[in-house]
């Protein structure tokens, strides 16, 4: 797994650490530290998570420095690893740091995780940032400050538990489309049978009081979309026949 720091809203490292430590089982026993990248202040992200859950090893710093409370902290690091751009650029320090990310996937799905550019003050770069799941740049997960933002693309399935009573569950298209798409259920209050043709399929949905399991179940049969959950939510993501 990659995991990319930026600037905005996080989550504390504490509340991420259920997270991380199911993405740690799958690596079969071993552990290795997560490959990491930080955008700009994103170095301010990524020290604060290392400092607590020490499972991150930085391999690449960049950005244009225009968000970064002190550029003096680069002097910590070997220079090597960092990548100086300039402010007027046609990509964000984001994107750039997704590029970096997909260029250095081991194989071909090693996951990418995004962590930060949540927040309200710039609406803007949360609209660019969501996006960004309808080039070939996504993440496969984003830790927004309140929400994990999830890809479930054609043909993946999502076990989703955890989950208390009054937690919410989201379907979004991305925005590569308002309509079309069809996607399956299993353990929702209003299942995909109701979910809307247009814009947003399902908002504020809940887990039924009769979910099998406590367990939800999601199949995206046709098109692309986005899951959004509280970060206390566990969820898996594989291919169904």
């Amino acid at each position: 797994m990659i995991c990319v720091f930026t600037g905005g809203d996080a989550p504390s490292p504490e509340s991420t650490e259920c997270f991380f430590s199911e993405k740690r089982k799958g690596q079969g026993g071993g552990f290795f530290p997560f490959k990491s990248i930080a955008a700009d202040s994103g170095l301010e992200t990524f020290e604060e998570y290392q400092a607590k859950l020490e499972i991150f090893s930085i391999k690449s710093i960049l950005g244009d420095w225009d968000s970064i409370k002190s550029k003096e902290k680069l002097s910590e690091y070997p220079k090597e690893i960092i990548e100086n751009h300039i402010v007027d650029k046609d990509f964000t320090d984001t994107e750039l740091a997704l590029e970096k990310a997909h260029s250095m996937k081991a194989f071909s799905d090693e996951e990418i995780v995004l962590i930060g550019a949540g927040g309200g003050k710039r609406i803007d770069h949360l609209i660019a940032v969501f996006d960004l799941f309808s080039t070939r740049l996504r993440p496969d997960t984003w830790i927004t400050g309140e929400q994990f933002l999830h890809f479930l693309g054609k043909g993946m399935r999502a076990e989703i538990s955890n989950l208390a009573a009054n937690d919410t569950v989201s379907v979004l298209r991305t925005s590569e489309s308002r309509t079309g798409g069809k996607i399956e259920s299993k353990g929702l209050k209003w299942e995909s049978s109701l979910f809307r043709m247009e814009g947003v399929p399902s908002i504020s949905n809940r887990m039924s009081e009769d979910a099998v399991r406590n367990r939800i179940e999601l199949k995206s049969v046709e098109g692309d979309f986005v899951i959004a959950l509280p970060n206390s939510a566990k969820i898996s993501i594989f291919p169904f026949d």
